[in-house]
């Protein structure tokens, strides 16, 4: 096995390795178009060249073995093209090439091609023996072409190298590591070509290509083991430079690696004599005073800005690379100024709301209970007597309870608003009821049934009880007497008592029965209670005894 042949194994393996870099890097296009697209290129290029130079090694023809000679340079042609949009991309992630760029770039393959189309007559690429009639390559020299297109791959090349040494410099300590890769990568098939041209490794084999496919492999590596497409400045740049809020990437050890223009603006306002260069100044050199709590734990912070007061919510999370490795954590704030204020106003109006709401409570309340009070007395009304008594009596018919009822009436009422006037019998009935409410036991239902007829339910009491109870009141009543312009009047009431169930079940039953008795107490002198033991007489109209 010569040397001859162990060289076109080596083109082929470098062949095959650039292919498949090539298709891998396809297959992933979508995830950085761009720097997909001119390593693509990159690598179709070194294939060529590989296979070109394969071929030329082991052909047995000679015009076979020439013609592949002159083609294979059109690998370095456009590899060099593709690889100074490679770089460029890689300093500027989010950089796309124009046209014009594209078509200028071109220029040189387009020119060194036809160079090597017409060489056999022009001998621009390759003169020497046979150059002409392409019967061999062994005694050729290179022409003027050669060497200017050569030279020209060379600038390429060193523009393409300096655009990475750029992307390295500048790349924040997260990114460093990634385009330290690609620069070595790069430099591998320079310096190899670099040697070969000095005759280093002699004329059986150009190791150019051969590094080519080291070079695929690293690039693969770092493109797709450390997710540069995925992981790199391309959404810092695309999306988080265009946020409102503001992003920040601090070092394990508190430096600054990174910020977006929203934070640079946020530290310029903060910290007017920050230095110019943020990237790289400790965290607490530029968030002093107020801003310590920016590299603390997730908060809220209050900042006095020149624009007035200002309220940020800062999220902190921490930035983990692929081997679990601690790059930092990434910082974001965002200001919740406006919508603390609007928070503010909508929990003012919701408190204000609320209020209004309790008092219309309030206020329904008090309607509902002036409705269902007496103006002259301040007692129940007929109205809610009528209610609350239906309840009363079921409570009682649940329990099996007794319920008394006592009906009293003002004896000769009608004399007093004679002789004294309807002011004077208002005051009576009023100074009446209180002391029936004052007298009444816990519990107890008192209303002014009409005129001067008051009502009182008992709930819990029997017969007696209530007897009781309208005897106890109505000598309290003969007792007392009420002051009306300096005129004592004195009035006396009379009662009747009804119990539940033997007197009756409902309200209509249980009133005609306590009115009957108040009745048999008019009639046998006045200022008496009776309590109902008889037959009830037909209904009457109330607030109509005397």
């Amino acid at each position: 096995m010569g040397p001859h042949f162990l060289a076109a194994i080596a083109y082929l393996a470098a062949a095959v390795t650039c292919a498949a870099v090539a298709v891998v890097t396809w297959r992933r296009r979508s995830q950085a178009p761009t720097l997909a697209v001119t390593l693509i290129l990159d690598m179709v290029g070194g294939c060529w060249w590989s296979v070109g130079l394969g071929v030329a090694v082991v052909a047995t023809n000679q015009t076979v073995a020439a013609a592949a000679t002159l083609a294979y340079a059109l690998g370095p042609s456009l590899m060099a093209a593709a690889f100074v949009c490679f770089a460029y991309t890689v300093a500027r992630p989010q950089w796309v090439p124009r046209r014009g760029l594209i078509l200028g770039l071109l220029i040189e393959p387009v020119l060194n091609t036809l160079a090597l189309a017409t060489n056999p007559w022009l001998l621009l690429e390759y003169t020497g023996p046979g150059a002409t009639a392409l019967t061999g390559s062994a005694g050729w020299t290179y022409g003027p072409a050669f060497w200017l297109d050569t030279w020209y791959v060379y600038l390429e090349m060193s523009v393409g190298l300096g655009l990475i040494v750029w992307g390295w410099t500048n790349a924040s300590p997260a990114f460093r590591t990634q385009r330290l890769a690609l620069l070595i990568a790069a430099l591998i098939p320079v310096a190899a070509n670099a040697v070969f041209m000095i005759g280093g490794f002699g004329h059986v084999m150009d190791p150019t290509p051969l590094s080519f496919a080291v070079t695929g492999s690293i690039m693969s590596y770092t493109i797709f083991q450390q997710d540069l497409f995925t992981f790199s400045p391309v959404a810092r740049a695309l999306i988080v430079d265009q946020i409102g809020d503001a992003v920040m990437v601090v070092s394990p050890s508190g430096r600054v690696l990174d910020l977006n223009p929203a934070a640079t603006d946020l530290v310029r306002a903060v910290s007017p004599h920050a230095p110019p260069k943020l990237v790289g100044t400790p965290i607490r050199d530029l968030f002093a005073g107020g801003l310590v709590a920016f590299v603390g734990h997730p908060t809220e912070i209050a900042l006095e800005l020149q624009g007035g007061p200002a309220q940020y919510h800062v999220q902190a999370s921490p930035l983990i690379g692929r081997r679990h490795r601690d790059l930092g954590t990434v910082y974001v704030a965002r200001d919740v100024t406006q919508a603390r204020a609007l928070r503010r106003r909508l929990s003012a109006a919701h408190d204000q709301l609320v209020r209004q709401v309790q008092t219309i409570d309030l206020l329904r309340a008090d309607l509902v209970e002036l409705a269902s009070r007496d103006p002259l007395t301040g007692l129940h009304n007929r109205r809610h007597l009528t209610e609350r008594f239906v309840g009363m009596l079921a409570d009682a018919e649940v329990a099996g309870d007794t319920l008394a009822v006592v009906l009293f009436d003002v004896d000769e009422f009608k004399s007093v608003n004679d002789d004294h006037g309807h002011l004077a019998g208002d005051a009576v009935l009023r100074a009446l009821g209180q002391l029936i409410q004052a007298q009444s036991p816990p519990g107890a239902l008192v209303a002014r049934w009409g005129g001067e007829e008051f009502f009182v339910a008992l709930p819990g009491a029997d017969a007696a009880t209530g007897l009781e109870f309208a005897e106890h009141l109505r000598r309290a009543c003969g007792q007392g007497s009420t002051l009306v312009n300096g005129t004592e009047i004195r009035c006396t009431v009379s009662g009747g008592v009804a119990a539940y169930p033997a007197s009756g079940t409902t309200l209509d039953e249980l009133f005609q029965a306590a009115d009957h008795s108040m009745y048999e107490a008019k009639d046998a002198g006045r200022n008496l209670v009776r309590l109902h033991a008889g037959p009830v007489p037909s209904q009457r109209m109330p607030g109509t005894g005397e």
